[in-house]
């Protein structure tokens, strides 16, 4: 087989494994992000827009690929994940074309195996389908297009790469830092060039800005005509904008560290033979165009992690593909190392086996979560307490007794319930963060929020005691948390228990045997049902 075909063999078994582990996992429940996500996409399948009957900061460019996703492969966790397997195997793909262009054939093989088994880890939620996932796969690709056409593409080629720039932008605000990293990449080998080569660069560079621009246009023009252009600002540029200053910059390098140690506990060794490749990338050997096009992407992708320093786990998603491609590099200096003392083929060999033994220090010790955990102990094991696995049985409870023109409502952040429920929510709060975070707007959306339930009066009610589903604070308002206490007593019957007692165990209870069970933990989903239709507030 020549060279190229045993490169492309692995690429393609490495996408096979990663696809069979995927597949294995589809039907893991949601989790809190993923919930809202379908959510959205389901209310979008039915004609209502974003930001009307639920609320979020985040841009709207995932609500929309759920909808395509949820169209496309049904509506259940499995659907969804089997979408994110085709997301993942294209970036896949994406990332091999790239490191075969700027590395070489089998560096860039190197590079996509190596991010196939980074964005499968538990620990960075690889096989959840976080808006990052949806980011990573047109960054990649418009990196790959802006080398291919060896930055000097025409006007059509730029408004593209823009587009797809711009697409990535909608998924999550955190991709706007690529913008400028195009721009640069399009600018500079023409910085010391003629007058005329500098301005051939900047139309470039303006083709790009306008491609970048037409989606986020479009989405303006489209909430405009749907009336949610105010609610769509509010969110997602003023609440926003008090989320992203919450905390110093002071604290930004301890959190990043802790976050990135968290991220890294599985995969480790892939991580500091990245750290490696980083190194060697400066040794003799690598092209100009390689080192500016990889460090671009690096402090690019390293910035999307940054934005108010929070660092969540699923923001490191963005990093996996820079980090493939610094592994192939790792693995190419080592090639053209051992081939000043021995024959290329032997060179070849080497580093296939130290490759493999890489790919073994990640598989072998997450053995159980690659082959052995069910969907529902992926789920325990990764989120504990959270009610992720009770979300579907308490979902179904709710909607055997209801119709689609009932409302329902979910005090704490378990947004997955109204998609299992397929119903819809009677408040556009579907996270309880906001309304806990010491920023200017929390007492007015509290106040937002009880007027709009009190005004539905649900038929069911869900409230939630677990801790992560609220992130309450010592300094947190707790003026919704009272409410509750009162609306509940006041308007509503106790159906339904959900007790996760351990991380290996539950209990759900309903209706009569409610009145005799003793919670074993603090940990409960609560799920109530109105008294009457009158109307009914708070006493």
């Amino acid at each position: 087989m020549r060279r190229g075909g045993v490169s492309l063999a692995l690429v393609v078994i490495v996408m096979l494994f990663s696809a069979a582990v995927r597949i294995r996992l589809a039907d893991v429940p949601f989790e809190r992000d993923e919930g809202e996500y379908a959510y959205a996409g389901q209310l979008v399948l039915q004609g209502v827009p974003p930001y009307d009957l639920a609320y979020n900061m985040k841009f709207p460019g995932t609500y929309y690929a759920y909808a395509a996703i949820l169209a496309g492969f049904g509506q259940s966790p499995r659907g969804v994940h089997l979408g994110l397997l085709l997301v993942n195997a294209a970036t896949i793909v994406f990332v091999f074309l790239l490191g075969r262009r700027l590395l070489g054939e089998f560096p860039g093989a190197v590079s996509a195996c190596a991010f196939a088994l980074l964005s499968l880890d538990r620990w960075v939620m690889g096989i959840f389908a976080h808006a990052t996932h949806f980011v990573a796969l047109p960054i990649t690709a418009a990196a790959w297009l802006l080398v291919r056409t060896g930055r000097s593409g025409t006007p059509r080629e730029m408004l593209a790469v823009g587009a797809i720039l711009g697409g990535a932008v909608l998924m999550k605000q955190h991709a706007v830092v690529y913008l400028p990293f195009a721009a640069g990449l399009v600018a500079w080998d023409s910085l010391r060039r003629s007058p005329a080569a500098k301005r051939a660069a900047l139309a470039r560079v303006a083709w790009l800005a306008a491609g970048a621009a037409v989606p986020f246009g479009v989405v303006l023009g489209l909430f405009l005509a749907q009336g949610v252009l105010g609610r769509f600002w509010f969110w997602t540029f003023q609440y926003a904008s008090e989320y992203v200053s919450e905390i110093a910059l002071g604290e930004a390098p301890q959190r990043f560290m802790i976050a990135f140690a968290r991220v890294s506990q599985a995969d480790r060794a892939i991580w500091i033979t990245a750290a490696l490749g980083l190194a060697t990338l400066w040794i003799p050997g690598w092209s100009r165009e390689s080192r500016v096009v990889i460090c671009g992407l690096l402090g690019a992708s390293l910035l999307a992690v940054s934005p108010g320093f929070h660092f969540r786990e699923h923001y490191f998603i963005v990093l996996l593909p820079v980090a493939g491609l610094l592994v192939g590099v790792a693995a190419g200096a080592a090639e053209r190392a051992i081939e000043t003392v021995a024959s290329a083929s032997v060179a070849r060999l080497i580093v296939g086996f130290a490759c493999l033994a890489l790919a073994g220090s990640y598989l072998v010790p997450e053995r159980d979560f690659l082959f052995r955990w069910t969907p529902r102990e992926v789920s325990r094991v990764r989120y504990g307490s959270n009610p992720f696995v009770e979300s579907p049985e308490i979902a179904k409870y709710i909607r055997e007794r209801t119709t689609a023109d009932d409302r329902i409502a979910v005090l704490g952040s378990e947004p997955q319930l109204y998609f299992y429920a397929g119903r819809r929510s009677a408040t556009g709060y579907i996270y309880m963060y906001p309304l806990m975070e010491p920023q200017k707007f929390a007492a007015t959306m509290q106040a937002e929020m009880i007027r709009q339930i009190e005004n539905a009066h649900p038929l069911y009610l869900v409230t939630t005691s677990i801790y992560t589903s609220w992130l309450g604070r010592p300094d947190s308002d707790g003026r919704i948390l009272e409410w509750t206490d009162r609306y509940t007593d006041a308007c509503y019957d106790l159906v339904g228990v959900a007790d996760i007692h351990s991380r290996e165990a539950s209990s759900i209870v309903w209706d009569e045997a409610v009145r005799t069970y003793r919670p074993l933990s603090s940990n409960l989903v609560l799920t109530y049902r109105r008294k009457s239709e009158a109307p009914c507030v708070a006493k």
